[in-house]
């Protein structure tokens, strides 16, 4: 059995501190495998809401790996944006945008989806290049068969059951048909601020599906209708559930 805590969406600069707190200490006093965050650590891609981050990911008791948001490049200066958009992420958060865990039982690997944007600026909704997903799926076929296969990515894949037409990260209905031919079975994803869940139409074989779990916003003030939240996800048998915690102002529940 593995257990991971997925958060999403913190945004520093911009969080509610007591949430933020009490957040920390829930995870070290009962701390899974892996804490996997998918994306937005910062507000603004500012140097001191990235270092802000990293104090607060050094205190994690556990591993961590983590891929970068929209919000994580820089809205400010369009030619580090264009010509060096992580590099703020790779020298103050970790080398690698798409870094990977391995052990006995899962395999999890990152996947950026992060748009420089183009003329128009527009890279909220975020992409996957071509070159990104063939390059995630040759490191899955290269990892060893059996352990589940978990998938981080910052943008959604899948719309929420009740709002079809949210915007969707471009790219995604093709790369979720490769990852679940490739074995993946999970892909853990934020940005909405919503919490919700959607399995893919498409399954690569007889009862076995890859399920889309979306995270709400752990610790920004930042919300869309939803208090602050996390999932925990327990991988067990080569099955994944999970369980939704909320901050309801005073603790985690």
């Amino acid at each position: 059995m593995r257990v991971i805590d997925h958060i999403s969406d913190l945004h520093f600069c911009r969080i509610d501190q007591r949430a933020a707190d009490a957040l920390l200490d829930r995870l070290n006093a009962e701390p899974a495998h892996l804490v996997a965050i998918s994306g937005d650590l910062t507000m603004r891609a500012r140097r001191n809401e990235f270092r802000t981050a990293r104090a607060f990911l050094d205190k994690l008791c556990m591993p961590w790996i983590a891929v970068p948001g929209n919000h994580d490049i820089t809205a400010y200066y369009p030619w580090e944006r264009f010509l060096n958009p992580f590099g703020r992420w790779e020298s103050l958060i970790a080398p690698d945008t798409e870094p990977m865990f391995e052990d006995e039982e899962i395999q999890v690997v990152g996947l950026n989806t992060v748009s420089r944007g183009g003329l128009h600026l527009q890279w909220e909704n975020g992409k996957i290049p071509r070159a990104g997903l063939l390059r995630a799926l040759r490191r899955i076929r290269r990892l060893k068969q059996g352990p589940f296969r978990i998938v981080v990515a910052h943008h959604p894949f899948l719309a929420p059951p009740d709002e079809p037409h949210t915007p969707l990260v471009r790219r995604g209905e093709r790369a979720l048909r490769d990852l679940a031919r490739s074995g993946v079975r999970l892909v853990l994803s934020g940005h909405l601020h919503v919490g919700y869940h959607n399995t893919h139409a498409v399954t690569a074989e007889a009862g076995d599906h890859l399920t889309v779990l979306q995270a709400g916003s752990a610790i920004s003030t930042r919300l869309r209708g939803e208090p602050n939240a996390y999932n925990r996800v327990v991988v067990e048998n080569g099955r994944a559930r999970w369980t939704a915690h909320h901050w309801d102002g005073e603790a985690w529940r």
